[in-house]
C-alpha cells in the first residue's frame, strides 16, 4: 500500500464492499492495517436491485459488517437492469457505470484518496483473456494495474483461491453471489466453461500463463511509453486547450511510434482513451502522410484531428462561443474558454523579458477600458511596421493560423482599437517612443 500505490497517513480509501469473499478479505486487510497507517476507511455498497432478495441480503450483511466494525457505510439503491435500458448499453457497464460513479461521489466529499477495489490474480487472468477475445495490442495485454488513477487494486497479485482460503481459516463471513456460477454474462463464461476447458485440454497452467504474459507485457508496455513521450515532448506543444504537433516530425517515426503517439495526444485531450478503436488511429495516420491542409478526421467522444499547414491538430469539438473580460491591470484573469491566463502590471523600466507571449505598450496611449476577446466579424488592426489597416480574417490567412485556432486566439482591445493579436503582432498605434512615460506589460500564460 505504501510502496506501490502510495497511500499517506490522512488519505482517504472509499471501499467498494459487495459482500462478496474478495471485497470482505480486502476489507478486512484495510480495517486491519488502517490504525497503523493512519488513514481513513469508508465502505461503498451498490443494491443494483436485479437479484430481489439476495441483493437486500447482501446490503444487509455488508452494512451490519461495517456496524460491527465502526466502519462508515454508504448504500446506493438503483435499478442497473432500468439504467443500462435508458444508457442503451450491457448490463456489465451499467453496473460498472453505477458503481464508479458513487464511489467518486463519496471521495470527492471525503478528501484526497483512492477508491479500493477487489480484483484479484484469477480476474486479471480472466481480464486479458476477454481482452485477447476482442482483440487488443501490448497495452491491453497488461490487464489492469494495481494502480490506475484514482483506482487502487492492492489484491491483484493473490488468488481467488487464497483468499478463499484465508476468510475459512478465520472464520470470516461473506456472501455469495449466485449469479457467479450462471453462464449469463461474458465473463462468467470465460471463468466457468472456457479456462477450464483449455486448463484441462490444452495447458493446466493457462491461468498462470495469462498472467506471465500480462507480467511481460507491461515490461514492453513500460519501455514502449517511455519512448513515445520522449518523442511526444519533442513534437507536441499545448496552445489554448489543443494539441500541436510537428507534421514532418511526426511522419518521420515509425508506425508504431506515430500509433503511440495519437493516443497519448487523444488521452491528454480527453483523460483517457476510451472507445479509440484502432480504425481510428489508422485513419488518422493515413490523414497525416498525405499532409492535405484543412482536412479532418472525427474521433470518438467529440475529439477531431486536423491537418493545418505542418502542424497536426487533436482537440476536442466544442465549439468556442464568444467571450469578452476586462482587464484591470496589476489583477490576474483566468479565461476559462480557452484556459489562459493574462496577467498584467505598470513599469517605467522598458528591460522586460521579450517573449512571444509578452507584450509591453505605452499606457498613454490607451484609449478607455483595457479588454481581451476572441474574434468579431469585421475587425481590423493596424499591424505594427504599417500605416494601414488589415481585416483579421486576411492577417490569419497570410500568418497561416489554423481556422479552429482562430476562434481561441486572445485578442487585446481598448474602447477604440484592436492592440494585440495574441501571441503574433501588436498594433502599430500603441508601440513604446521616445515620448513614453508609462508601460503596461500583459503576458499570455497557458493554463
Amino acid at each position: 500500500l505504501k510502496e506501490h500505490i502510495g497511500i499517506r497517513e490522512g488519505h482517504y480509501i472509499v471501499l467498494g464492499l459487495s459482500g462478496g469473499p474478495d471485497s470482505v478479505f480486502l476489507f478486512h486487510m484495510l480495517r486491519i492495517l488502517q490504525a497503523e497507517m493512519g488513514y481513513h476507511l469508508a465502505c461503498a455498497h451498490i443494491n443494483h436491485m436485479y437479484r430481489g432478495d439476495d441483493a437486500d441480503h447482501d446490503e444487509a450483511f455488508v452494512v451490519s459488517l461495517c456496524k460491527l466494525h465502526n466502519i462508515e457505510c454508504q448504500v446506493l439503491k438503483k435499478n442497473a437492469s432500468e439504467y443500462a435500458q435508458d444508457m442503451k448499453t450491457s448490463l456489465e457497464e451499467a453496473g460498472r457505470a453505477i458503481r464508479y460513479g458513487f464511489f467518486r461521489k463519496i471521495l470527492t466529499v471525503k478528501g484526497e484518496g483512492f477508491i479500493a477495489t477487489a480484483h484479484n490474480l484469477s480476474d486479471q487472468a480472466e481480464t486479458v483473456l476477454h481482452r485477447i477475445i476482442r482483440g487488443t495490442g501490448i497495452d491491453g495485454l497488461v490487464g489492469m494495474t494495481m494502480k490506475s488513477q484514482d483506482i487502487i487494486r492492492p489484491v491483484l497479485d493473490i488468488k481467488r483461491k487464497d483468499i478463499e482460503s484465508y476468510l475459512k481459516y478465520n472464520n470470516y463471513d461473506y456472501c455469495e453471489d449466485k449469479t457467479n456460477n450462471q453462464l449469463i454474462y461474458g465473463r462468467n463464461r470465460l471463468r466457468l466453461d472456457l479456462i477450464p476447458y483449455i486448463e484441462k485440454e490444452y495447458n493446466s497452467k493457462f491461468s498462470d500463463s495469462l498472467i506471465r504474459l500480462s507480467h511481460l507485457a507491461l515490461q514492453d508496455h513500460e519501455l514502449l511509453y517511455e519512448t513515445t513521450l520522449e518523442s511526444y515532448n519533442k513534437l507536441r506543444r499545448r496552445i489554448r486547450g489543443q494539441i500541436h504537433i510537428d507534421l514532418d516530425g511526426f511522419n518521420a517515426l515509425s508506425v508504431g511510434l506515430r500509433s503511440r503517439l495519437i493516443r497519448m495526444a487523444i488521452e491528454e485531450i480527453k483523460g483517457n482513451r476510451t472507445n479509440v478503436q484502432y480504425s481510428n488511429i489508422e485513419s488518422s495516420i493515413a490523414l497525416c502522410e498525405r499532409k492535405e491542409t484543412g482536412k479532418r478526421i472525427d474521433l470518438p467522444d467529440n475529439i477531431a484531428l486536423e491537418i493545418a499547414y505542418d502542424k497536426i491538430i487533436i482537440k476536442s469539438k466544442v465549439e468556442v462561443k464568444n467571450f469578452e473580460y476586462n482587464i484591470t491591470v496589476g489583477i490576474p484573469i483566468f479565461i476559462a474558454e480557452i484556459s489562459v491566463k493574462v496577467d498584467s502590471y505598470e513599469t517605467k523600466n522598458t528591460d522586460f523579458a521579450k517573449k512571444t507571449n509578452v507584450i509591453a505598450i505605452d499606457y498613454d496611449k490607451i484609449v478607455g477600458n483595457l479588454k481581451i476577446r476572441n474574434r468579431r466579424d469585421g475587425d481590423i488592426f493596424t499591424p505594427l511596421g504599417m500605416s494601414g489597416t488589415k481585416k483579421l480574417k486576411d492577417f490569419f490567412i497570410d500568418e497561416k493560423i489554423p481556422r479552429e485556432q482562430r476562434y481561441t486566439t486572445p485578442i487585446l482591445t481598448d474602447d477604440k482599437e484592436i492592440i494585440w493579436i495574441a501571441p503574433y503582432r501588436m498594433s502599430e498605434h500603441y508601440k513604446i517612443d521616445e515620448s513614453t512615460n508609462r508601460i503596461v506589460v500583459l503576458e499570455i500564460k497557458e493554463d
